[in-house]
């Protein structure tokens, strides 16, 4: 998928969220361990809930707001989805599960970080800053949750 625009940004972001749902869950059945299946299927709402809230920016922003091309940033930081089919959460443990997830998750808030530092408007600001504060948050949430999990 070509990034071009935030409204790319935000798809991207969405299918990405979407994605790893489907991942997880797929590996939540495949997985053996009963904690890494609990964990497992956590996390695979989580991402969907996520790929939800996103879709629901997206259809709530500005329609200015997201035609506003970021191609710079991707030139700079190439984005594989290919990667990520990859990842085999199905044998991993709980720690590696969550290392993984965590980077993905780095990576779309610098992604947020830098386009919302480098917005010339002040909605599209707005927008990323917006979803960098869901990311950063749901991040922190989704780690808090895990070490509950591991507690149990």
């Amino acid at each position: 998928m070509a990034v071009e625009t935030i409204q790319d940004v935000l798809e991207l972001t969405r299918q990405l969220h979407a994605n790893l749902a489907n991942m997880l869950g797929r590996a939540s059945r495949e997985a053996q361990q009963e904690r890494l299946r609990m964990l497992l299927d956590y996390l695979s709402l989580h991402e969907r809930e996520l790929s939800r809230v996103v879709a629901l920016s997206e259809d709530d922003a500005q329609a200015a707001s997201i035609h506003t091309w970021c191609t710079d940033y991707f030139d700079k930081h190439p984005f594989d989805p290919e990667a990520l089919e990859r990842i085999d959460y199905a044998n991993m443990s709980t720690v590696g599960v969550m290392r993984s997830l965590l980077a993905i998750h780095d990576r779309i808030i610098d992604l947020y970080r830098y386009l919302a530092t480098h917005a010339e408007v002040p909605s599209v600001e707005e927008l990323l800053n917006s979803l960098l504060a869901l990311e950063q948050h749901e991040a922190m949430r989704m780690v808090r949750d895990a070490e509950e999990l591991e507690d149990l």
